[in-house]
């Protein structure tokens, strides 16, 4: 039980000390709304922590992966930017929308939901629905459905998930 009251604490005291960071002035009301937002706030953040699963630990390997990940996907959303913005821009508008259903091969819901906010973050691809491994994308071009299909992203993904 002393555990568990030290780490409550601990967790109220963080959450307090940003509060009065972005409240910049206080006063006996703001800190009694500041107090009902991080008890709020700690007992949100308790129910979605990550579990310390193996799954998440970091090693060497997955580092190398997470990193190519990261500079894979600024590359894309540059690309993917002066793509759509050269058919913004063009006088005859050549876009051919379509919603393709994705299965992807990742187990976990984590490196689903990173995926589909990647694709997201891609100009031209938005994900509309996530259901367990299936993904509802909305394309702005047909050409872009193969790119998802074929997605670099999960690849790597895959890699960081063995």
């Amino acid at each position: 039980m002393e555990v568990i009251m030290g780490k409550i604490i601990k967790y109220m005291i963080f959450f307090m000390l940003f509060w009065v960071i972005l409240a910049e002035k206080i006063n006996f009301e703001r800190l009694v709304i500041g107090t009902g937002i991080c008890i709020g706030a700690y007992f949100f953040s308790n129910n979605i922590r990550i579990s310390k699963k193996r799954e998440y630990l970091l090693t060497p390997k997955k580092i190398y992966y997470l990193i190519t990940y990261f500079f894979i996907l600024i590359k894309e959303i540059v690309i993917a930017n002066f793509q759509v913005a050269r058919i913004v821009l063009s006088p005859n508008m050549e876009i051919s929308p379509q919603i393709i259903n994705f299965d992807t091969k990742l187990q976990s819901d984590f490196y689903r939901t990173i995926l589909a906010n990647s694709i997201t973050l891609t100009p031209g691809t938005l994900t509309v629905l996530m259901e367990e491994n299936r993904l509802v994308v909305h394309c702005l071009k047909k050409d872009y459905i193969e790119d998802v299909l074929n997605s670099k992203f999960e690849k790597i993904l895959l890699k960081v998930e063995e």
